[in-house]
């Protein structure tokens, strides 16, 4: 099978230099009711340019054989007996840099994963197709193709900071993307700060690489192609980026990484969650400054009210909630402070709580699993802590 995730791409954030002889956008679908459907849930986003062209497949290919592809390409699968054929097809006509969702008949998970993880493909639907369905999924895309003047480019970079050493704030981070991704359905990377001693990759039973490393230290080689042969797949719409270098090599970390990192995942993904452990090294500390929201995870104890207001008088950049998220957790452990007695002490209250469950944590994650995929107080409260975070998707049954 031919890859043409090159041909195929996310255009790389301020640097299409096509953008501005490239149209918007142009649509395709086989049926009349599927072209009203997504007329009629992208004019918000596409007002008086989402025009969906009726035609089968074989025309489409014709009509962007003869034209300049725009910067977004709609395209219908349906009626293709070998549909990731007819995506090698595709590519010949399509010009780098170009986005492209696709619609289509088949429902297979595998399909799925092959056109959006190994083909470019930004994002598929089968049908029946429903307003919702697309709304979720292709306007996020469009909409990071060019987000309104003023506005964040692309999905949110949320920090998880551990108040000290030990409180879980990975465990938490690990359950929060993987629901995310998993139970909400919403495109999440789970992006671990700590390169020599990290366990996000762990905590989701997948490999490491040194793409995190290169990218940290050579920044002129952050673009959409590093990123996507680092990343590894945890679920259908989570990945992970992590790395695991041993503790007697040093990381010549450039400043500007971060930064250039962070942009890059935030025009693929709805939600960047980022460890950033309780060590709070440089990369940590940039991650938290560029943060559109931070958590701070804490114990039920003295210290982690003591560190809580260091924490939050870290500096931010523009563009960051001005209040940080509280999560308690491990609540009611024995020898624990209560949290009705550590909301009095700091002034303010959790967002979230997690009961202690030393039953139920511990080993699943010592096997690679999240506790959170079982029902129960543990998921509860992750997905209390999702919906403060502005991911309250209902979840699939």
């Amino acid at each position: 099978m031919q890859n043409i995730s090159s041909a195929i791409a996310p255009p790389a954030p301020g640097n299409d230099t096509q953008a501005a002889t490239r149209s918007k956008f142009i649509g395709f679908a086989r049926d009349e009711p599927s072209a009203r459907l997504l007329g009629q849930a992208l004019q918000d986003i596409l007002p008086g340019d989402n025009h969906i062209h009726i035609v089968d497949f074989r025309a489409t290919l014709a009509i962007l054989a003869e034209m300049t592809t725009p910067q977004i390409i709609l395209v219908d699968l349906s009626g293709e007996d070998q549909p990731i054929n007819a995506m090698t097809d595709l590519a010949e006509v399509v010009e780098p840099g170009t986005l492209v969702l696709a619609i289509g008949e088949s429902q297979n998970v595998s399909f799925y994963r092959t056109v959006t993880k190994g083909m470019g493909v930004r994002e598929y639907l089968a049908k029946p197709l429903t307003r919702a369905a697309v709304e979720e999924n292709f306007i996020p895309a469009i909409a990071n193709v060019a987000p309104p003047s003023g506005a964040p480019r692309g999905g949110r970079l949320i920090t998880l900071a551990g108040a000290r050493g030990g409180v879980g704030a990975s465990t938490i981070a690990s359950n929060l993307a993987w629901l995310i991704g998993t139970g909400l359905h919403r495109h999440t990377v789970l992006l671990d700060a700590e390169l020599h001693t990290g366990t996000t990759a762990l905590n989701l039973n997948v490999e490491t690489n040194n793409g995190l490393g290169i990218a940290l230290e050579s920044p002129q080689r952050v673009d959409s192609l590093l990123i996507e042969r680092s990343i590894q797949p945890a679920g259908e719409r989570v990945h992970v980026l992590a790395g695991h270098i041993g503790l007697e090599q040093p990381l010549d970390y450039a400043h500007e990484s971060a930064g250039l990192l962070v942009t890059a995942l935030r025009t693929r993904y709805n939600f960047v969650i980022a460890d950033a452990g309780a060590r709070f090294g440089v990369f940590a500390r940039d991650l938290i400054f560029l943060a559109q929201q931070r958590v701070v995870v804490m114990d039920p104890s003295m210290i982690a009210i003591r560190n809580l207001e260091r924490l939050l008088a870290l500096p931010s950049s523009a563009g960051v909630s001005p209040r940080a998220l509280l999560v308690l957790n491990r609540a009611g452990t024995p020898g624990g402070l209560s949290q009705h007695y550590m909301e009095q002490n700091m002034g303010l209250r959790f967002d979230a709580v997690i009961p202690d469950l030393p039953r139920i944590v511990p080993k699943t994650t010592q096997f690679g699993e999240q506790a959170a995929a079982l029902r129960g107080p543990y998921r509860s409260a992750i997905l209390t802590l999702a919906s403060a975070l502005g991911a309250s998707a209902p979840e699939a049954a």
